[in-house]
């Protein structure tokens, strides 16, 4: 790796027109200069995307925009589109995944560059997560990521990952089966390292602000009684069977038998 390579942030928005300039701006107020951003505009209806083009005009070499009009129905799977589309346009060494109601600290992508160019081998890092409340405040989490392993996956949400541009090139078609919709790239793209490659590196360090808004698409999966949370669990089973069929029977905890079991009851009714 370069002595400084350049790092690609890779930002998805749709319609987050109050604070994807925000976003873009912790980007390029990083310690760390030798950056690209690629925005990916979804389709927004709202004025996202001007004030995005304000900000190119300011920094055109640091901001390149891709525009999608063609918006599936299944956001899940247009996240995913995204981050392909925007690696094809990327040219850094380095991908940081950036949702655009999130942003940086401004040390985060130093700190990312330095573990790279320390652990050669590691192809993945996540770092943890500072929940942002409309309310201006703040909170650490306090999930002990570590402890992922032969349990319920736990790790830091997509803001928060980092990878090697020609790993993630490799697999990004692996983690892109269409048959669980309600699976989003951190889970597959957590689950796919730590269970074929052995990695979940976790930077001790809280370099992400999380927005956590009331509109927030993922509260819609918090209520245990919600059947699309149970639907969502089952299919990241199946998705780790798809990963690990042959040490399949090591996932059978008791959580497995009850989101089965459950799962089955909703579907009846």
């Amino acid at each position: 790796m370069n002595k400084n390579p350049l790092v690609s942030i890779l930002i998805n928005n749709y319609n987050k027109e109050k604070y994807c300039a925000k976003s873009v701006q912790s980007v390029i107020s990083q310690d760390y200069k030798k950056i690209e951003i690629i925005f990916y505009d979804d389709g927004s209806s709202d004025l996202s995307l001007k004030k995005i083009l304000n900000l190119k005009k300011k920094y055109p070499k640091k901001i390149k925009i891709i525009q999608n009009n063609n918006r599936g129905n299944i956001y899940s799977f247009n996240q995913i589109d995204a981050i392909k589309k925007s690696i094809s346009k990327s040219k850094g060494k380095i991908i940081c995944i950036l949702d655009s109601d999130d942003w940086f600290k401004k040390n985060k992508i130093k700190k990312v560059v330095n573990f790279f160019k320390k652990n050669k081998k590691q192809e993945i890092l996540f770092d943890k997560p500072i929940y942002s409340y409309d309310n201006n405040n703040f909170k650490r989490s306090k999930l002990d990521y570590k402890k992922r392993y032969d349990k319920w996956p736990c790790f830091p949400p997509t803001s928060c990952i980092s990878l090697r541009k020609k790993s993630l090139k490799k697999i990004i078609h692996k983690i892109s089966n269409k048959k669980f919709p309600d699976l989003w790239f951190d889970f597959r793209i957590a689950s796919f390292f730590a269970i074929k490659k052995g990695q979940f590196n976790i930077l001790n360090e809280y370099l992400t602000f999380y927005r956590q808004t009331s509109d927030s698409f993922e509260k819609n999966y918090n209520k245990f009684v919600n059947f699309r949370w149970w639907k969502r669990r089952n299919q990241a089973f199946n998705f780790i069977l798809l990963l690990d069929r042959k040490n399949y029977n090591k996932y059978k905890s008791l959580d497995f038998f009850i989101t089965k079991l459950v799962y089955r009851i909703f579907s009846i009714f």
